[in-house]
């Protein structure tokens, strides 16, 4: 019975996938691939470990979410509230379109105008227009509130969003005009949960706004430390997007403090770190990191990763570490010891993890798209300057003596396109923590408090890709993701007794067969969404702006 009804969902579940994929295609031009002149950071990178010594295995599958609806979403801004994901702004299409001057590259029906609330565990959703009568807001206020790639973090209660590019114009203007936004948004997730699950009021009495030109920003990353506030890189692309067009790179670190007591909103103390050519970086992972410091303290700090791109279009390939006032180091690439990342270079799902017992911190990149990818055929690794999407997942660890390694730890699960193209994942998804899991005021989670496989959290949303590169090959497209994978973590050396590895075999079983069915369920609901979003999506590689 249970292999007749995965029979039925496989095959109605290809047909939709076909279906979205050929509209993509007949409505995408067919544009050769661009010639590539890149020249990277450094001309090499620091070996990948395959499967090497590591004090975790990490486990990631398609999580059933049942019935109810999810947004197909990418380069979104998330909060968390009450065990609720709040997800705002973004993208609902795949790539951005590559056509000359005000070509619908950034098309606006594609921005995502809606709030959506997910509970991951009664699985529920629940989502309302900002554009709404009812939310209050005037078109320009939605407008701020909805662009892609924007930076966000969330303070107790509150999310805070800056910059992020997307439409500036009135709704219905042709051409529309795309931009970078300098706005701060202070969003108060209680509020703006209950107004988006059917409560009285506004939307704008949970949403506080300024503006200031340090905030104008979009494809860098936002962390606090200690009060703190710290914008990391990015770039403020104004104008329509066109090839080869060049936004200003902000090169530097901007640190300043967020004053908010609920009703007023500014920033103090602004400060940026001088500009550095090597610092020309967007569209990467920052992680926040911890180190063991003096006394016994743990310090911290974050790690700008890679990113792209190069004067030449190339990849970088040295971190650049911050400390807790903002300011950036970068160790020298010329020196044959420094380490030279080559996966998982762009925005993607992560999480970090540290063990106090050893000093190591672990940061978890999921898939997205890379410079090099692990080739089971030839059980080699391998480097792509058109930077493929990957399902690679890989552990950038740092030991107690501040030493760089990069381990190939696993893959993304195999889930295919309905036509025999499996898809990549991962690419400006975002990864949420489980309830329940320690960690450390920076959100890096507690390793040690790991005692048997756990449930860390989810990966939501992000693009999708039926095929490693994309640029002119026939038949290849990308499109926003509604897929919900989990994340189990399994202490090495894990509890050996015998009625837990009976009891594991049995519960994987189970959750493995409830997966299958509740991964197609969805993707069958998501149809829909998706054969309107492929229709200005681009069957381009990530645009390399310069």
């Amino acid at each position: 019975m249970h292999t007749m009804i995965n029979s039925v969902f496989q095959t109605t579940l290809a047909a939709h996938r076909l279906a979205a994929i050929r509209i993509l295609l007949a409505l995408s031009a067919s544009v050769a691939a661009l010639p590539v002149h890149a020249t990277n950071q450094t001309p090499d990178v620091s070996p990948v470990q395959l499967g090497g010594p590591s004090p975790f295995k990490v486990s990631v599958q398609p999580y059933d979410f049942g019935a109810a609806e999810l947004p197909t979403l990418h380069s979104f801004a998330a909060g968390k509230y009450d065990g609720k994901w709040i997800l705002i702004a973004g993208r609902t299409n795949g790539l951005h379109g590559f056509g000359p001057l005000n070509s619908n590259n950034f098309a606006p029906e594609s921005q995502n105008r809606e709030v959506w609330v997910v509970d991951p565990v009664t699985r529920q959703s629940w989502s309302r227009s900002l554009d709404d009568a009812a939310a209050g807001l005037t078109n320009a206020e939605v407008n701020s509130l909805t662009p892609a790639n924007t930076e966000f973090y969330q303070r107790g209660n509150r999310l805070y969003m800056v910059g992020g590019y997307g439409v500036q114009t009135a709704a219905g203007v042709t051409p529309a005009l795309n931009s970078t936004f300098s706005t701060l948004s202070a969003i108060d997730l209680p509020s703006l949960v209950e107004w988006t699950q059917g409560g009285a009021g506004t939307a704008k009495a949970s949403i506080r706004q300024i503006t200031d030109p340090l905030l104008g920003v979009t494809g860098g990353d936002i962390y606090e430390i200690a009060g703190r506030t710290h914008l990391v890189f990015g770039q403020n692309f104004q104008g329509n997007y066109s090839p080869g067009g060049n936004g200003l790179y902000t090169n530097q670190v901007r640190s300043f403090d967020i004053v908010d007591d609920g009703v007023n909103l500014t920033l103090a103390g602004a400060a940026q770190s001088p500009q550095v050519a090597s610092y020309r970086r967007r569209d990467l992972n920052v992680v926040p990191v911890l180190r063991p410091g003096a006394g016994g303290q743990l310090d911290q700090g974050l790690v700008a990763l890679s990113g792209v791109f190069t004067p030449t279009n190339g990849v970088w390939t040295v971190p650049v570490e911050i400390d807790a006032d903002g300011n950036p180091a970068m160790a020298d690439p010329n020196n044959p010891a420094t380490f030279k990342q080559g996966m998982n270079g762009y925005h993607s799902a992560k999480v970090g993890l540290f063990s106090e017992q050893t000093g190591e911190m672990h940061e978890l990149l999921f898939g997205g798209i890379s410079y090099q990818y692990y080739d089971s055929a030839t059980q080699q690794f391998l480097t792509d300057d058109n930077l493929p999407f990957v399902n690679d997942i890989t552990d950038l660890s740092i030991d107690a003596n501040d030493h760089y390694s990069e381990n190939r730890i696993g893959e993304f699960p195999v889930v295919d396109d309905g036509a025999g193209n499996r898809l990549r994942f991962g690419a400006n998804a975002e990864f949420f923590p489980a309830d329940g899991i320690d960690a450390y005021a920076n959100d890096v989670l507690k390793l040690d408090s790991l005692t048997g496989p756990t449930t860390i959290g989810y990966i939501f949303g992000g693009l999708e890709s039926n095929a490693p590169n994309t640029r002119g090959v026939t038949g290849a497209a990308s499109i926003a993701s509604n897929t919900i994978f989990a994340v189990v973590i399994t202490p090495v050396p894990e509890p050996a007794t015998g009625a837990l590895l009976i009891a594991g075999v049995a519960t994987a079983g189970v959750f493995h067969l409830w997966v299958v069915f509740g991964n197609q369920w969805n993707r069958m609901r998501g149809a829909r969404q998706m054969s309107t979003a492929v229709a200005t999506s681009s069957n381009r590689q990530p645009d390399r702006q310069s």
